[in-house]
């Protein structure tokens, strides 16, 4: 039975990356987890039409167009191979064919069977005689279980391999905050860095990939029910959020947490200034005080860096010697000053206001139009939380327009030691002192003279509508990474500045703009430079993910757990597939056989039982995808078994051909634009 759905290519991948030696057992788990999942689909099908009494020509996984296949090998009436194309794997039963246009051949061929000896040409006749062990032959009950015997077969396997995982035990994220999006809904609600996820919906104790599911497949309109412990203060909340559907699939704006431990591989170098600490830091050390301060977590690190983002800290750092014994050390790491570009952009009205924040207090909403602070102009707005943070404490009076009316409000700015950075695509400016999220538009409200967008030639009123990353590693002058649109419906400069602070030395920004009066579009390139006045909080480090290890106490309990994730994943897949097809989440999310590969590779990299969680979901994802009514899958084929059931006798020649073929055309042009998007010729958003 074929299997033509577009999560089956287990050769594919990062060819570049395949290539180095360390990752070879990455790679071959990758092969054997992803072809097996092919192979117990198609073993399926094949026990039992076995079982059935049909013969079975051919067992193969990939598929040997032309008669290409790696290798192959005839034991009994049935030839076992590996074809050529590895987009999926059939089992070729007698007098059965999922090409529409050999179908009538094949149903012939079965007839002449009967002989034992097939003639040139197909026998015709009124009253042709079916070979018994054809799979035409057979009874609609049975033809509908050799039907759905692959989707069987996969729901089982992901039954036992989540299972086994649970039992060997899986590496998990902790449902802990380590930032969040500016105006995302998790913002609005309050969230901050440190807080910890203790409930999502009914879900309690959860861990990260429970909040990513419950928000991207939960209801967008009710909300989602979060229970939120903050152990800076020891407060419990209790709060619905509403995700946010403008990237695409609904989101509530929360990144994933963080340990203290630095990645064990850092070969390429820290960003900024934490690649220029002294001594240097190496992979696996773990951050234990901060100018002897203690810290117990990335939370705890951010505030004490928070308070001194303009002087040289001092990090006590725990490091892993030869014999396994850590030592401790003390690495010196200076300041960062923040990347700029001199350009003052336009701001806009404010998208969203933070329960509880000062500005909430005041009466600032949404809508409102921010025109002068504390008695001057808005000037740069990406340099506006800067001027609020050096009015801490003291009353400050916001200038607003609101419906078209002058309103002044007074707030008094809060001290933040949290992240509420743009480093999210259309994320807007976070002013965290009065709880605002400020939208920045593309285009140039004013230029500093004598900066980096003066000395590009760039003017007041024009309008930028892509950027790119030129990145000068490269030997033939920079890499010119794919551009970032900057358009009225991309507000992405936030996330542009936001990123440029983790720039390698001499990257330079390639702009395309759009004079304001209509001229033609032109390109420049520009090289930001430190800025005297401005600081990164956080220098450059970056951290391991913060994991906890999941694992089932007994078999018994291995079992539950198993039984829960595959009915997660399943469930998964269908509401996934309703939010596509109801344009609730964008169909530039999904992943193609590339994708599937890398996923596939970055679950094998983190771990055995990682790496069987995630052929649990792909397993599930084939029974699903593969169920589905669409000729030339197995769900297309039971429907038109239930047709014959109901009937009495099966659908027209013309009518099976006709679906067949536009149910190929939807696989293949299914399969055309999840290519695309593997390979960047369509974009994801």
């Amino acid at each position: 039975m074929v299997t033509a759905v577009p999560a089956m290519l287990p050769l594919v991948a990062a060819l570049g990356w395949f290539a180095q030696p360390g990752n070879w057992w990455v790679v071959i788990q990758v092969a054997l987890g992803l072809g097996f999942v092919i192979f117990v689909h198609e073993l399926g099908h094949f026990l039992v039409a076995k079982a059935c009494g049909v013969k079975c020509e051919k067992f193969f996984l990939g598929f040997d167009i032309g008669g290409l296949k790696l290798f192959s090998f005839t034991h009994g009436e049935t030839e076992y191979g590996i074809g050529i194309l590895p987009l999926g794997g059939y089992v070729k039963m007698l007098g059965q064919d999922d090409n529409p246009a050999a179908a009538t051949t094949e149903a012939e061929r079965a007839r002449a069977a009967v002989s034992g000896d097939l003639p040139p040409e197909p026998v015709a006749g009124p009253h042709p005689v079916w070979d018994p062990r054809s799979y035409p032959a057979q009874t609609v009950p049975e033809r509908m279980a050799i039907i759905s015997a692959g989707v069987v077969m996969n729901v089982i396997f992901a039954f036992l391999m989540a299972s086994l995982a649970f039992g060997l035990g899986v590496r998990e994220l902790t449902c802990a905050v380590s930032a969040v999006r500016p105006g995302g809904a998790a913002w609005r609600a309050g969230l901050r860095t440190g807080d910890e996820i203790t409930a999502v919906g009914d879900r309690t104790n959860p861990i990260f990939t429970d909040l990513q599911k419950g928000v991207t497949l939960g209801d967008v309109a009710a909300g989602v029910v979060f229970q939120v412990h903050r152990p800076a203060d020891g407060s419990e909340q209790t709060l619905r959020l509403f995700p946010d559907t403008d990237l695409g699939v609904p989101t509530v704006g929360i990144t994933s947490p963080f340990s203290l431990r630095l990645p064990t591989d850092i070969s390429g170098g820290l960003p900024g200034a934490a690649g220029r600490a002294v001594p240097a830091l190496e992979g696996g050390d773990t951050i234990r005080a901060v100018d002897g301060q203690a810290v117990a977590s990335y939370a705890e690190l951010i505030a004490a860096l928070s308070t001194r983002s303009d002087r040289p800290v001092n990090l006590e750092v725990a490091r892993a010697g030869a014999a396994g014994a850590a030592t401790t050390l003390t690495v010196v790491v200076p300041p960062q000053r923040q990347l700029v570009t001199g350009l003052e952009m336009e701001a806009l009205a404010i998208s969203a206001v933070q329960d509880g924040s000062p500005a909430a207090a005041a009466g600032v909403r949404p809508g409102d139009r921010l025109v002068g602070v504390d008695g001057g102009p808005v000037g740069d707005p990406t340099r506006l939380e800067h001027r609020l943070r050096a009015l801490q404490g003291r009353e400050v009076a916001l200038t607003l327009e609101r419906d078209g009316q002058p309103l002044t409000v007074t707030v008094t700015p809060r001290s933040v030691t949290w992240l509420e950075e743009a480093r999210f695509l259309a994320s807007p400016v976070a002013l965290s002192s009065i709880g605002v999220a400020l939208p920045v538009d593309s285009v140039v409200a004013a230029v500093v003279p004598g900066g980096p967008g003066d000395r590009a030639g760039i003017v007041p009123g024009e309008r930028f509508t892509s950027v790119r990353f030129i990145d000068p590693a490269d030997a033939d002058g920079g890499r010119r990474l794919r551009p970032l649109p900057l358009g009225p419906g991309d507000r992405n400069w936030p996330y542009v500045l936001a990123e440029l602070q983790q720039a390698p030395p001499g990257l330079r920004l390639e702009l395309e703009l759009a004079a304001a009066d209509g001229n033609a579009a032109r390109k420049v390139e520009l090289v930001p430079e430190p800025a005297g006045d401005l600081f990164v909080v956080d220098r450059g480090l970056v951290f391991e993910p913060d994991y906890r290890v999941v694992q089932a106490g007994s078999w018994l309990g291995a079992i539950r757990r198993g039984a829960r994730q595959a009915l997660d994943d399943l469930g998964l897949v269908s509401r996934f597939l309703r939010k596509v097809t109801s344009n609730q989440i964008s169909p530039r999310l999904l992943g193609g056989p590339i994708e599937i590969a890398k996923q596939a590779g970055k679950s094998a990299s983190e771990g055995f039982s990682r790496l069987l969680l995630f052929l649990t979901m792909l397993s599930a994802n084939l029974a699903v995808v593969n169920f589905l009514p669409i000729p030339v899958l197995d769900g297309g084929h039971m429907v038109f078994l239930v047709y014959e059931w109901i009937r009495g006798k099966p659908p027209s020649e013309g009518v099976v051909v006709a679906l067949s073929y536009l149910g190929l055309a939807l696989i293949l042009s299914l399969m055309i634009f999840v290519f695309g998007l593997d390979l960047g010729l369509i974009a994801r958003r």
